[in-house]
């Protein structure tokens, strides 16, 4: 049974100040016109758990190769 997938870390940033937000939340925007400063990025990759959780607790992985390698001995342990 396969308890995680991998799929693409992204998030929020401000083009302008840098700042940066979860895409999981509200939109870090207050106004249309602060709306094109907000773009989505790609910053890794990261896990997706079978009940909807996003993420292990720790920083993504750079590769997906090395999210694949965590990913795999995560579900090993799990059903040991």
């Amino acid at each position: 049974m396969k308890i995680l997938e991998v799929i693409e870390s992204k998030r929020w940033k401000n083009n302008k100040t840098q700042a940066t937000a979860s895409i999981y939340g509200s939109v870090p925007y207050c106004t249309d016109l602060d709306k094109p400063n907000w773009l989505i990025e790609m910053t890794g990759w990261t896990w997706r758990m079978d009940n909807g959780t996003i993420g292990l607790g720790r920083v993504a992985a750079k590769t997906k190769e090395e999210a694949l390698e965590i990913m795999e001995a995560f579900n090993e342990r799990t059903w040991e």
